[in-house]
């Protein structure tokens, strides 16, 4: 054992395994091999009540089962729980054959260890007297954190494997994440300078000596990072997320610029608050982990960006609201951060707002999981004031069906953030200058109507300036408003010359909808189902549906649920579902469905939902 502080310790394993003591009770962090229970008794400890761990590698954590059997609890990062607790289901998994993901989680323990607690990040962890910041720090894994305490009158941090005494990696393999591109090289990057913020005096790296000048290592570690990214190919080249400034647009207008993954906007008022429109992830290179050979369970990770450039830079002193204009993860992932660290409250189209606030109701892409506590709601075509700017928000079913625009009048200048749903053409194509577009992703929920919607929105608003959700910011020049429409009707004869009528039935996945999505019923409970339909067959129809599981015992009620919609209307049913008292058994997912039935003709179970519960015996 090695003294650092006077409650300090660390010992050499398989990783340092870093003891810190409160009389005769212990907390370590990452555990190695176990052995350090044999060392324990010297400093007279007594009892381990925790294991706090940085990252998910084996030389980190495989002897972790033997802390356990000693009355050892274990909390890991939020972002790699999943590498803990569900290895075994995680390595079933696992692909090998075809396998283009370089991440290093093939690093993962294989058998499950028991978890109490996440260190989420952002958050704190308290024991006796020591409160651990968890400060994400990516790079060597993508779900690294390290822990920053003071200890002893001295503030330190437990960084994990990010960085090496002597401004050195402690592996360079580990920065490759999708396959060759060294990503971690730009997490690396950031994540040291987040933690270069924090003003450590001791940095205590899970191999290698203590780090007792952590910012020069920093700083060198940095130089050298520079160096290697620039030895890249082009295609892979980037900035480095955290030495990227917003670009002031208009005097009370700034942009997050491309280097973003998607773009988001702040509108800055006189008194110094700030109205968000978006909050993404911080670099593109975290939504390519979304795109390209996700691990299994993984969930992408937010990390705070350009909120310190707002404050020192800009004069912002608080982060007052934010409006998001579509559902997408990529670009409102940062929304729960602001509510929560910031107090920023959350002002959506109802549209939006609906899918936001219970996630777990609803089946679309790039569903976000937690849900976001919505603090004004608007109807669509509503206008607001916020500190003297004038906007307003509408429908704009383009990309997704869950999607606003907002036209605000800033600095003069009548302003569209238009999402993801209005691009000019040459953004995806270079040499069709002049042209413009409706974007749509049929799976996003599409029908032929809601990209007319957003014709005559996009017609009827006459923004000057176009800020979409990607791309680049222009200038909407007047003959925009007829090429967009041009393009809105080409795309509709083109549906409908593939299609057999009515086309709108061939675009539509969600003409009939189950909600909620996902639900869990314990035995001798209930859940009443809303049916979402959508009349997309040309003509008046009359509907009738029927609810059944075949794997599991439900009582339905009503037994049918008939409704009339005439052509392009929308109505609902509803049903209560409920499992037996007394069922038992096995905890799975069952598949409960809707057969539906459109003029008498049955279109087969059409909508499904999500049914989990502890206990429930299947049939």
């Amino acid at each position: 054992m090695e003294e650092i502080l006077p409650n300090l310790h660390r010992l050499e394993d398989s990783c340092n395994v870093y003891v810190l003591t409160d009389g005769d009770r212990a907390l370590l962090i990452d555990c190695g091999s176990g052995a350090v229970l044999d060392a324990l008794p010297a400093l007279g400890v007594k009892q381990v009540d925790w294991v706090l761990f940085t990252h998910h590698h084996r030389d980190q954590c495989y002897g972790a089962g033997r802390l356990v059997s000693h009355g050892a609890r274990l909390a890991v990062p939020e972002h790699e729980r999943f590498l803990f607790e569900q290895a075994s289901e995680y390595w079933q998994q696992k692909r090998i054959y075809d396998n283009y993901n370089d991440r290093n989680t093939f690093f993962s323990v294989g058998e499950n260890l028991p978890v109490s607690e996440s260190l989420v990040d952002y958050e704190n962890f308290t024991w006796g007297p020591y409160t651990f910041f968890a400060l994400p720090t990516p790079g060597h894994s993508l779900g690294s954190i390290s822990l920053v305490v003071e200890i002893d009158g001295t503030k330190v941090a437990f960084t994990g494997d990010l960085v090496h005494d002597g401004g050195k990696l402690y592996q360079l393999h580990a920065l490759e994440n999708d396959y060759g591109d060294l990503s971690g090289a730009n997490w690396t990057a950031q994540s040291l300078a987040s933690l270069n913020k924090r003003k450590i005096v001791i940095a205590l790296p899970s191999h290698g000596p203590v780090i007792c000048d952590p910012a020069g290592c920093f700083r060198q570690l940095d130089e050298r990072i520079h160096r290697l990214f620039a030895l890249q190919p082009d295609r892979l080249k980037e900035q480095f997320m955290h030495e990227v400034r917003m670009e002031q647009l208009s005097e009370h207008l700034l942009w997050g610029t491309r280097a973003t993954c998607s773009n988001f906007y702040v509108v800055r008022s006189d008194s110094g608050k700030a109205l968000f429109i978006d909050y993404p992830y911080p670099s593109v290179t975290m939504f390519h982990i979304a795109l390209h050979t996700p691990e299994p369970f993984s969930r992408l990770r937010f990390i705070e960006h350009h909120l310190d450039e707002l404050k020192e830079d800009w004069g912002v002193v608080s982060f007052d609201v934010v409006v998001p204009t579509h559902i997408h993860d990529d670009h409102i992932c940062g929304v729960p951060f602001l509510q929560k660290h910031h107090g920023t409250e959350c002002w959506a189209l109802e549209d939006v707002a609906k899918v936001l606030e219970a996630p777990a109701e609803w089946n679309t892409p790039c569903l976000y999981p937690d849900p976001i506590r919505i603090d004004r709601r608007f109807r669509d075509g509503q206008r607001f004031e916020w500190e003297g700017f004038s906007f307003e928000i509408v429908f704009y079913p383009g990309q997704t069906e869950f999607h606003s625009a907002i036209l605000g009048e800033i600095d003069g200048k009548r302003v569209l953030f238009s999402g993801d749903s209005t691009y000019p053409m040459e953004r995806y194509n270079p040499d069709r200058e002049g042209e413009w577009m409706a974007n749509g992703i049929l799976r996003n929920s599409l029908t032929l109507s809601m990209h007319r919607k957003c014709a005559d929105e996009f017609d009827r608003l006459r923004g000057e300036l176009l800020c979409p959700g990607h791309g680049p910011v222009c200038d909407i020049p007047p003959e925009a408003y007829a090429a967009h429409r041009e393009f809105v009707e080409k795309k509709e004869q083109i549906y409908k010359e593939l299609l057999p009528e009515p086309a709108d039935l061939g675009i539509d996945l969600f003409w009939a909808r189950l909600l909620p999505y996902q639900h869990e019923i314990e035995p001798g409970g209930s859940c009443r189902y809303k049916l979402e339909l959508r009349n997309s067959f040309g003509e008046d129809c009359r509907f009738l549906a029927r609810l059944g599981c075949g794997t599991l015992a439900v009582e339905v009620t009503p037994e049918a649920q008939e409704l009339a919609l005439g052509e392009g209307e929308k109505g609902f049913v509803e049903f209560e579902v409920a499992v037996p008292a007394g069922s038992g058994g096995e905890n799975r997912r069952h598949l409960l469905t809707s057969e539906i039935s459109v003029n008498g003709k049955s279109h087969g179970p059409v909508a499904e939902a999500v049914v989990r519960s502890t206990g429930i015996r299947p049939v």
